[in-house]
């Protein structure tokens, strides 16, 4: 099938017009343990948008002891709450500062998930922006 990239928000339509959302594929594929990983996800994102660094490292915390790919809870949380939050800007609904305090968040969550996936001797590969679960 083809599949053209449609907008920021990871949003595909195929060739029979039908939208499709990788992030939804992705939580719907994590299994029986979807509805605590998708809470976690969603604790995640929420984290970033209410600038609660408590609630990032909490998701960060559940994540690790739940087993959760770490990738998942940096692209489906952190992330999907960073596009929210530029989404918001380009509407003209927060300022500038909201997407540097959500930044610092995010960088929290990261920072603490690094250190979790240290201890845990979790096989997590971070380049700049890029991380791998190995």
């Amino acid at each position: 099938m083809d599949y053209l990239r449609r907008s920021r928000r990871q949003k595909w339509i195929n060739s029979n017009g039908r939208g499709i959302s990788t992030t939804e594929t992705r939580i719907d594929n994590m299994g029986p343990e979807k509805p605590l990983f998708k809470k976690i996800i969603e604790k995640a994102r929420e984290s970033v948008l209410n600038f609660d660094s408590g609630e990032a490292e909490s998701a960060v915390r559940e994540a690790v002891d739940a087993g959760m790919d770490p990738v998942d809870l940096i692209e489906l949380g952190f992330i999907e709450g960073m596009k929210e939050m530029g989404d918001r800007f380009e509407k003209g609904d927060v300022p500038l500062l909201h997407i540097f305090a959500a930044s610092r968040i995010m960088e929290k969550g990261l920072s603490l998930l690094k250190s979790c996936a240290m201890e845990k001797k979790l096989d997590l590969r971070m380049f700049g922006n890029i991380v791998m679960n190995a």
